[in-house]
Parts: structure tokens; C-alpha cells; sequence
């Protein structure tokens, strides 16, 4: 019994979720929806970071073999990504719809056991916005898979980028351009296309922070047309 306590409460104090807690409004996280945890939450502040101001209906939803689970927990983990970046106060499974609601931010989920590209997704939209993402392989790595309506296939990393862009020759060299002359190296990019000839979307991980500055040079860049600089929080 005291190690099972001093185990849980270890977890309690890096932010996880406690089994048997009972101020959290969700009871398990089966071994199907645990690998999910994470993902759900780096795909909260990815999406946050994408909206700027986040708004004021959010949809999530769990799709393929998780969506036959219980993904109370899960949804708990996207609240908290969701939340961390624009609040001066620990977001914890306890509070995180609580501080939601307090926003006036409403927060709905819904469970699919149909999932067409992948085994197992989570999605959030809301605002004109969206961002879907999966865990593959035998090491659980995590994958970002579409980005407003935009196919891509990009792991989520502490600094990243994501650029709407027209879809013409040149515009890729210039990003690329613009960032190696202000000392930025790039260490994942991927180019997505949409299905409703929407133009072009860029996500760029990068290995250190896009000064805000060099954000402004790239949304001034000819052929782009939005940009957002995400910052997403070390998750384990």
C-alpha cells in the first residue's frame, strides 16, 4: 500500500494522471487509451497554438479501436494541452474542465470506432481550425496526420512552425531561405495538400525557437499567407 501511494503521488506531482483519484471525473485509462495520453495533450497546445485565441466550442474526437473506450481521461489530456499555454495557473486533471468552463469554453467528445487512413486517431476542431494525430508503431511514436484540413505526416516536436502558403514553385526556398539566414535550423518538414484545391500547407519542426521577428518575416514572405510559431511544452 505505501509504495502503490508513494507511486501515485509521484505521479500526481509531474502532472499525470492518478489512478483512483477521486477528484478526477474520469476512473481509468486502460492499456488501450494510456499510450494515448501524451499525444492527446501535445495535440491540445499544438491546436491552441494554431487558433491564437482558442474558441469558444472545441469538438474532440476519438476514432478507431480507442473510440470503443471510455476516453473520459484522454479528453482530460487535450483540456490541459489545450489550457497551458494561455493560463497563469497549473492545469492538472483535476481542474482542467473546471478552468475550461470558467473561460466559457465548451468542450465536446464523441467516440467512433470508424477510422478510414490510420488504426487509432485523435481530433480536435473548432474555429475554423483542426488537427488530427495518431500513435504508430511498436515504440508508440506520435504523428501528426492532417492540420486544418491538410494531409501531412510530421512527429510533433518542441518548436514548429505551420505556414499556409500558395501552392507555386518557389515558396518552400524562401521559408527555407528566410530561416537559415536568421540561424535556424530545420529538422523535419512536411508539405501537405488539401483535397478542396485550399493551397498548400507547411509544418516545420525546427531545433531551436522562431524568434517572433522571423515569424513576421515569414508571414511578409511572398506566397504565404498565414504563420503560426508553436512552442509545445516537454510531454513524456
Amino acid at each position: 500500500a505505501g509504495k502503490t501511494i508513494a507511486e501515485q503521488v509521484d505521479l500526481a506531482l509531474q502532472g499525470k494522471f492518478v489512478p483512483f483519484a477521486v477528484n478526477v471525473s474520469a476512473t481509468e485509462a486502460t492499456e488501450t487509451v494510456r499510450p494515448f495520453l501524451p499525444l492527446g495533450e501535445k495535440l491540445g497546445t499544438l491546436f491552441a497554438g494554431l487558433c491564437g485565441e482558442l474558441p469558444d466550442a472545441i469538438e474532440i474526437e476519438f476514432a478507431g479501436e480507442i473510440g470503443g473506450y471510455d476516453n473520459k481521461i484522454t479528453e482530460l489530456s487535450v483540456v490541459k494541452g489545450l489550457l497551458v499555454r494561455d493560463t497563469q495557473q497549473p492545469i492538472s486533471f483535476v481542474n482542467a474542465l473546471n478552468v475550461a468552463k470558467e473561460r466559457g469554453i465548451r468542450i465536446r467528445s464523441r467516440n467512433t470506432t470508424t477510422s478510414f487512413d490510420y488504426l487509432n486517431t485523435i481530433k480536435i476542431e473548432g474555429g475554423g481550425h483542426s488537427i488530427a494525430g495518431t500513435v504508430v508503431g511498436l515504440k508508440g511514436d506520435h504523428r501528426i496526420v492532417m492540420v486544418d484540413a491538410h494531409t501531412v505526416d510530421v512527429p510533433p516536436s518542441e518548436h514548429m512552425i505551420v505556414l499556409r502558403n500558395d501552392d507555386r514553385p518557389g515558396v518552400i526556398g524562401r521559408v527555407g531561405t528566410i530561416l537559415g539566414e536568421n540561424g535556424i535550423n530545420i529538422s523535419e518538414m512536411n508539405v501537405g495538400r488539401s483535397k478542396g484545391g485550399l493551397g498548400a500547407l507547411m509544418v516545420i519542426s525546427t531545433q531551436n525557437p522562431v524568434p517572433v521577428e522571423v515569424g513576421q518575416q515569414l508571414i511578409d514572405a511572398d506566397g504565404v499567407t498565414e504563420c503560426s510559431i508553436i512552442e509545445l511544452p516537454r510531454v513524456e
